[in-house]
């Protein structure tokens, strides 16, 4: 993967984070620290994205509810399943 260059402004509150992360990380230099923590910022992203929409949440959950109170169909065969379709 080839290289690029960011710039970044150097203000009070980036001077403030890197400075604290200098002595969490004393033998990286500032690039390697910026660089992790946009790593570490785009992980914990990641790990908190919704795999689905809170309409399909809801949709999952009630039926989870109905399976848990016995709610659900029995479909033993291609054809149960054609039959039950098509009565949608």
């Amino acid at each position: 993967m080839s290289q690029s260059h960011i710039r970044l402004a150097r203000t009070p509150e980036v001077d403030k984070v890197i400075s604290y992360l200098r002595i969490k990380y004393v033998l990286l230099s500032e690039a390697e620290i910026v660089k992790l923590a946009l790593s570490e910022k785009y992980q914990k992203e990641m790990r908190d994205l919704p795999l689905v929409d809170i309409e399909t949440e809801k949709l999952i959950a009630k039926s989870l509810e109905d399976y848990k109170n016995g709610r659900y169909t029995v479909l033993h065969t291609d054809k149960d399943i054609d039959k039950y379709l098509d009565s949608l």
